[in-house]
């Protein structure tokens, strides 16, 4: 995550600095042991704001001019219609990674903001496909996973999508898919019972919880986190998560 971000509204602050952000994009080159990479992200933008934050912008800009990065782009969790369309707008962003999935409730406002960013030019890569994992805390109804990743690929505007595996066989399904995108008749029953149900375990990522914590806890975050370790049983990944919530 960008030093000095508010995590719980995604803005930048004061200790957001420009030399900090390519530090970071420096290291990430080092540790790879490359020269350049194809895509370079700024994590978690959220607010048109942050898209804008010049700093970044410029930094992320001129990465790209010293050929350190083929292209540039956003990678957005939250308001994420603002953030696309925010990144169209800067005319400078090649492309967006956004959360995308069959639970989301303002996913028709994705969709659109999706056509939006295309329509100017910008890859769309779409992430959080699986929602969870599970559609129950019991973690007896485990998301389909054809008809999850399916129902994204229907959107014509989604250039490709980066599903996560921990398993061959999960590995194998991910490739046969892409042989036939078409929903099944069993695929469709299953998301027209499902569609835009959050049910037990998934967290919209919305916000609209932070007002009403007396804690001023990042309580979006710690949902993720939990998703990650109860839904996907990636505890590096939950632990990585949950320090952002600077408990």
């Amino acid at each position: 995550m960008p030093e000095g971000m508010d995590h719980k509204t995604g803005m930048f602050t004061a200790g957001s600095t420009a030399d900090s952000f390519i530090k970071n994009l420096e290291g990430s080159l080092q540790r790879l042991g490359v020269d350049y990479v194809d895509i370079a992200f700024l994590p978690f933008a959220a607010r048109k704001e942050s898209v804008f934050f010049e700093p970044y912008l410029k930094a992320m800009e001129n990465f790209k001019k010293q050929g350190k990065a083929r292209f540039i782009g956003i990678a957005t969790h939250s308001y994420e219609p603002e953030a696309i369309k925010a990144a169209a707008d800067t005319k400078i962003y090649d492309l967006v990674m956004t959360a995308y999935n069959f639970r989301k409730e303002n996913g028709p406002q994705i969709k659109e903001a999706i056509a939006y960013a295309a329509n100017a030019g910008l890859g769309i890569i779409a992430m959080k496909t699986m929602a969870g994992a599970y559609m129950d805390k019991e973690r007896t109804q485990p998301v389909n996973a054809s008809a999850a990743l399916k129902w994204v690929l229907q959107d014509n505007n989604i250039h490709t999508i980066v599903p996560g595996f921990t398993t061959f066989d999960q590995l194998t399904l991910n490739i046969q898919l892409m042989q036939n995108l078409g929903l099944t008749s069993e695929e469709k029953r299953w998301l027209s019972a499902y569609n835009y149900n959050t049910g037990e375990i998934y967290c919209q990522q919305c916000g609209e919880c932070l007002p009403q914590c007396p804690g001023n806890v990042d309580i979006p975050t710690i949902m993720r986190s939990y998703m990650y370790a109860y839904g996907y049983k990636n505890l590096h990944h939950a632990r990585q998560t949950l320090l952002m919530a600077k408990l």
